[in-house]
C-alpha cells in the first residue's frame, strides 16, 4: 500500500509538471487576495479565490477532473490545485508514505480492529507494519456493506 501511495503521488506529479510545462506560472492565491485587498473598494475573498481559480493551469486541471483523467479525480474540482502542488515535493510524498495505511481499519495478526483516525492512530497503524515479520502478508480489502 505505501509503494501504490508513493507511486500514485509521482505520477500525480508527474502530470501536474507536465500540464504546467505548457502554460504560464500559477500564482498562488495570497497573490490574488492581496490585489484585491490593495484595490480602491476591497473585494471579497470568494472573488481573488475566483480569479486564482482561473489562472491557467487550475483551469486544465479541472477540464481533465470533468474529463476523468486518470491523475487528476472529480476531488480536484473542490481542491486548489496550485495549492497543493506549492508543497515541497519529497515532504508531499513523504506524507504519502506515512499516510498511506491511516486512512484504513486494520484487523492485526491477534484479531484485533482498530478504527482508523483519532490521536496517535497513524503511528500506531505504521508500527504495526513496521515490526511484521518481513514474510508477513498485509491484505487491503475495500468492503461496501
Amino acid at each position: 500500500m505505501r509503494q501504490r501511495a508513493v507511486r500514485g503521488y509521482d505520477a500525480l506529479r508527474g502530470a501536474w509538471e507536465d500540464l504546467v510545462a505548457v502554460h504560464p506560472p500559477a500564482r498562488p492565491l495570497a497573490e490574488s487576495a492581496a490585489r484585491h485587498e490593495a484595490g480602491p473598494d476591497g473585494c471579497p475573498p470568494v472573488r481573488a479565490k475566483e480569479e486564482h481559480l482561473l489562472q491557467p493551469p487550475a483551469q486544465a486541471v479541472a477540464r481533465r477532473a470533468v474529463a476523468g483523467d486518470p491523475h487528476f479525480g472529480r476531488a480536484f474540482l473542490t481542491t486548489d490545485p496550485v495549492a497543493r502542488f506549492a508543497r515541497d515535493h519529497a515532504a508531499a510524498r513523504q506524507v504519502a508514505l506515512r499516510t498511506a495505511i491511516a486512512g484504513h481499519a486494520p484487523l492485526t495478526l491477534d484479531g484485533r480492529r482498530r478504527d482508523g483516525g483519532g490521536e496517535g492512530y497513524g503511528k500506531w497503524a505504521d508500527d504495526q507494519l513496521d515490526h511484521l515479520d518481513p514474510e508477513a502478508v498485509v491484505v487491503d480489502v475495500l468492503c461496501h456493506c
